[in-house]
């Protein structure tokens, strides 16, 4: 045995940095194809059960979708604004005018966020 191992050495040697390098990648392959559990938390919760940061979300993953979806954006649009966040509500609603610079929604809502 101590001569088959001194002639072939090298070829295992090979072998076991192969066996090695394999488990490593397949253990790689595995931890970042899982999808972590946060990505499902907002999907699995019931519409009630939503925060608006949730919802939030959900209409920003739809507009990757369909970026000209003016409903949508008028939607998150209401979001931002129950949520104070008057920056990102003035910013869509400019989205929106751009789309359609006579929508009476979003005229409606950008002057009262002027006022």
């Amino acid at each position: 045995m101590e001569e088959f191992l001194k002639r072939n050495k090298f070829k295992f040697l090979t072998v076991l940095v192969v066996i090695l390098f394999s488990a490593y990648i397949i253990n790689g392959i595995n931890e970042h194809t899982t999808i972590p559990d946060h990505i499902h938390s907002i999907d699995d919760k019931a519409e009630n059960e939503r925060t608006d940061e949730d919802n939030i979300t959900i209409l920003q993953r739809t507009l990757q979708k369909d970026p000209r979806n003016v409903e949508v954006l008028i939607q998150l649009t209401d979001l931002y604004i129950k949520t104070n966040n008057e920056k990102e509500a003035k910013k869509t609603l400019k989205e929106i005018l751009d789309i359609d610079p006579y929508n009476k929604e979003a005229n409606e809502r950008i002057k009262k966020l002027d006022n």
